[in-house]
């Protein structure tokens, strides 16, 4: 799949490469990331901002789904990114600190119909926002940034904040009928146990996914959001108790229509994955 390639598509483990290192961009390529952000913002210091732009025409040649994380809107990169992005015809673009459809509007009219946007949110403006950003029609994903989420709200980044944000993007994402959103990254790179604890949490909380910041972390993510073994076999032996649709005792548990229908998309899932080779 080139970056250029079908729009829908519905990443789980996203890895950032800071723009201004285009010697990393095909490393991360072949990580094994699902898509690749190319990154203006948070990883380019100020006096590289420049020249990081104009390494985005490598983004053209990256086999994986590739977004190019620009300059939030209240930023004198913002409309200089966006020029850059326009005059490579990328079309995967990746909004920090998203808070409006109207911003969201005013993409759209100088990029053009056919952007997709992944929209970050990273502010309490943008948490309340959540379901108008979710529902425009070229938001094909949320995601959460929770450090600077905390920053916005001027406390620590815990873990009852983070599941609240993440449980009110999930419901917005999944009244506006799209993905599920993905969580922000584990920045313990080397930590693989705390990663794997932080992917079950943002399971727990709704999420579809996690960003990533290290080529180490994008098998364990992906891994993590796929159902596992042992929830295939639950979800076999469910469906095959419930061909008639009845409720009944399954594992010494009642099982109930909402139960069925949850193990079919389990099953669901995993026939997916396999013939994607995820």
């Amino acid at each position: 799949m080139s970056a250029q390639g079908d729009l829908h598509f519905t990443p789980v483990a996203p890895l950032f490469v800071p723009a201004d290192r285009p010697e990393r961009f095909e490393k991360a390529d072949r990580s094994g990331a699902d898509a690749i952000i190319i990154d203006l913002e948070d990883a380019v210091a100020p006096a590289a901002k420049d020249g990081a732009r104009s390494n985005l025409h490598h983004a053209l040649t990256l086999r994986n789904p590739t977004y190019v994380r620009i300059n939030s809107q209240d930023s004198s990169w913002y409309t200089t990114d966006l020029a850059a992005v326009g005059a490579l015809g990328l079309r995967r673009i990746c909004l920090p600190k998203a808070e409006s459809a109207a911003i969201l509007d005013a993409m759209v009219r100088i990029l053009g119909d056919d952007i997709e946007i992944m929209a970050l949110i990273e502010t309490a403006r943008g948490l309340q926002a959540a379901g108008a950003l979710a529902a425009h029609s070229h938001v094909a994903r949320l995601a959460f940034g929770p450090a600077d989420f905390a920053l916005d709200l001027g406390v620590p980044a815990s873990n009852d904040l983070k599941a609240h944000a993440m449980m009110r993007l999930a419901v917005a994402s999944r009244a506006a009928g799209m993905p599920l959103p993905l969580d922000g990254p584990s920045f313990e790179v080397t930590d693989t146990a705390r990663l794997a604890t932080e992917c079950q949490q943002a399971l727990d909380h709704g999420a579809g996914g996690k960003l990533c910041i290290h080529p180490a972390q994008t098998s364990h993510v992906i891994s993590a959001f796929q159902p596992s073994e042992q929830q295939l076999r639950w979800a076999q032996r469910v469906v095959d108790a419930a061909r008639d649709g009845a409720a009944r005792l399954v594992d010494g548990k009642m099982i109930d229509a909402p139960i069925i229908a949850q193990a079919r998309a389990l099953l669901a899932r995993g026939r997916s994955q396999l013939s994607e080779g995820v």
